[in-house]
């Protein structure tokens, strides 16, 4: 028998922030590796950048997600666990800290960019150099629920609020970039929880940004069906992967048969 030997395509990737939403990175990360397709570098923040971290220490898409289905990593970031007024990322930096392979930027096998944004000035902060996990926490560190995150004397809250999809770091580096955007827009419903309105204006005061990231990338992933789920959604992993996966298998097939009909153009 001959067996097609196929040849692994590697591609830059975005992944947004967007809390327990973020679950469908790991989704959409295993549909790209479905079709050989796999990250040439990462730009995350927030959640993102928590799933970014794994991938890049070289876990497949399957072993992340085995990962925060064992660990119930998010759970710590719920309600119920708050103290003195704020939430806690203590189970992620734990889980973090006995997982991750390499913990220096400098020794990841796939490059990784984090950004955060500095509490002092509002701007955009880029890591790519260092220790992982104090970027993935200032990343994923949402102002008013979590306490900020100091390095090396600066506070950091979430990347998103700076650059929901950070996709700077990439820009001139790398062609045919993939963005991840978890976030979509959802229609006003009056009805919702105070939470819910929370999230809603939260993401709408950082959308622009998002806006004008989205025309640099050479393929948007935004799954619509993502609507449906909260920010803090933690139990409901497999619903939120699953329509990552779903959603990217489609829009790969699409790309695919775009790609093929092109292909016959130039040969005929």
């Amino acid at each position: 028998m001959n067996h097609q030997l196929k040849i692994p395509i590697r591609r830059p990737f975005v992944l947004s922030g967007g809390g327990a939403r973020g679950y469908a990175h790991i989704g959409v990360l295993k549909a790209f590796e479905e079709q050989h397709i796999f990250p040439a570098a990462i730009a995350a923040t927030s959640a993102g950048s928590i799933a970014a971290a794994f991938i890049c220490d070289g876990y497949t898409s399957d072993e992340v997600r085995a990962i925060f289905q064992q660990t119930k990593m998010g759970l710590s970031m719920q309600w119920k666990n708050m103290k003195s007024g704020f939430l806690s990322l203590k189970t992620v930096e734990k889980v973090l800290r006995q997982t991750l392979r390499h913990t220096t930027f400098e020794s990841l096998p796939i490059p990784l960019y984090i950004t955060a944004t500095d509490y002092n000035t509002g701007r955009q902060a880029i890591f790519s150099s260092g220790e992982v996990i104090p970027a993935v926490l200032a990343a994923s560190t949402i102002p008013m629920l979590f306490q900020p995150v100091v390095i090396a004397g600066i506070p950091y809250i979430d990347g998103g609020i700076s650059g929901n999809l950070p996709i700077e770091p990439l820009s001139g580096k790398y062609e045919d970039i993939v963005g991840v955007h978890v976030n979509p827009p959802t229609p006003y419903d009056p009805s919702g929880s105070m939470l819910a309105a929370m999230d809603r204006t939260m993401h709408m005061a950082i959308q622009e940004p998002v806006l004008k990231n989205k025309q640099l990338c050479s393929l948007f992933i935004e799954p619509a069906a993502l609507g449906q789920f909260g920010m803090f959604d933690f139990k409901r992993f497999d619903a939120i992967y699953n329509v990552g996966l779903e959603y990217a298998r489609e829009v790969l097939q699409v790309e695919k048969g775009e790609m093929a009909r092109a292909g016959n153009q130039l040969v005929k």
